[in-house]
């Protein structure tokens, strides 16, 4: 049952999808503005620390634990800019831009699921917004504020391993033996592959679960290098430009 009765699953998808579109077009606003955009970044980490602290903090009660890759990210990107780790904010940037996108994905493949899943109309909501918030911080970073170098990019394939060894620990007991809720895991579901299963009704075939996989393995090493080479490519832009102004950006 949908926690907003009458609201329609394309309703859902065509917020999700104006939520990106904005967030995008302002972010791009702001290309010529470094400090402004790092000020936005950093205010948007304080907010994301201080609010899943206290979030993770009172779900412990509830033996809920941050499990999630979405529940990584938001430590990882607001703990790297907090604290001005320069290495680290490519795998901030990247975590930030992964969650907020993965979201919006999962929301037009099976927006249904995302009206009926939420625990009510009050945490749907809040859930959009952590995740989109973290959208926007990722590609302020991304675009305006970063410069990733490509020697670099062991960090963020680390971190992603690190990560989804975490979540697998959990998910298996060996951490967290009281977390209470192991098989909702969507990034479990990602690594075996029967993610599908959101829009796929029954058991999927080992030969589906095992291309899921190798998909997303391609889709990520892809991304990953599009990532640094998206970075590099807007820098080098920008200083020959301000270079040609006599400017230094900022």
């Amino acid at each position: 049952m949908s926690v907003w009765p009458g609201f329609p699953p394309a309703g859902m998808t065509a917020m999700l999808i104006g939520i990106l579109i904005a967030e995008t077009l302002f972010a791009v606003s702001l290309r010529n503005y470094r400090r402004i955009s790092y000020v936005i970044t950093y205010i948007i980490a304080l907010a994301v620390f201080a609010f899943h602290a206290w979030y993770f903090i009172d779900q412990r009660a509830l033996n809920k634990y941050p499990s999630e890759f979405s529940h990584i990210s938001y430590f990882i990107f607001s703990v790297s800019v907090i604290v001005g780790g320069r290495k680290m904010q490519s795998l901030a940037s990247f975590c930030g831009l992964v969650t907020g996108i993965g979201f919006i994905i999962g929301g037009c493949f099976s927006p249904a699921s995302m009206l009926s899943d939420a625990e009510n109309g009050a945490t749907l909501v809040i859930s959009v917004l952590r995740h989109e918030i973290l959208y926007l911080g990722g590609l302020l970073l991304f675009l305006n504020v970063g410069r990733f170098y490509v020697k670099d990019i062991w960090i963020p394939f680390l971190g992603i391993a690190l990560i989804v060894v975490y979540s697998l620990l959990m998910y298996h007991g060996i951490i967290y033996p009281d977390f209470a809720k192991p098989e909702g895991m969507v990034i479990v579901k990602i690594v075996y592959g029967t993610i599908l299963g959101y829009v796929i009704p029954g058991e999927l075939p080992v030969w589906l679960r095992v291309f899921t996989v190798i998909l997303v393995l391609a889709l990520v090493v892809g991304a990953m290098f599009g990532f640094y080479a998206g970075n590099r490519k807007l820098n080098a832009l920008r200083d020959r430009k301000n270079a040609h102004k006599g400017k230094i950006y900022g």
